[in-house]
């Protein structure tokens, strides 16, 4: 049916659409779309579960540092939670949009293993990053993809180093 809408319809609209705008006008949305993933999670899962004083770890920032915090871990990160495995997943299941997504977002969030709830938060930014880099990727090459979705992860930590 032409007319029908379907969530696989919508993703394949937004992928064409982050793909193809402005580089600031993603890094922006993309930013917008990672606390809005972490507010999901937050009220999907903190709100059934307790957030106990061991989840919560406020000497944590200054013992990493900023410059591993904020540089370092989301160049790593970026470069091998989503280049890399996306790379992989890609010649394994060529043409497949959804399976280097997940699984992206399993290695990504895998490596935030603080609590369950921060475990949960991680894979739905995991998840929100990995369709971002791979729509970018498609239109727009490496390079763009890698840094902007850097760049994006970059000012996350900083604002939570900071906070």
């Amino acid at each position: 049916m032409k007319g029908k809408r379907t969530i696989r319809r919508t993703l394949l609209r937004w992928r064409i659409a982050l793909g193809g705008m402005a580089w600031w006008k993603f890094a922006v949305l993309l930013f917008a779309a990672t606390f809005a993933a972490k507010l999901a999670a937050l009220l999907l899962f903190g709100l059934t579960t307790e957030i106990g004083a061991e989840d919560l770890d406020p000497g944590r920032a200054e013992r990493v540092g900023w410059f591993v915090a904020v540089v370092v871990a989301p160049l790593l990160e970026t470069l091998i939670a989503q280049g890399l495995v996306i790379w992989i997943v890609r010649k394994a299941l060529p043409g497949s949009f959804l399976w280097p997504v997940v699984f992206s977002a399993v290695v990504f969030g895998g490596g935030h293993q603080a609590s369950p709830l921060y475990l949960v938060c991680m894979l739905l930014v995991g998840a929100v990053w990995a369709f971002g880099y791979l729509s970018r990727l498609d239109r727009k090459g490496f390079a763009q993809a890698f840094w902007l979705v850097f760049l994006v992860h970059a000012l996350n930590n900083a604002l939570a180093f900071l906070i």
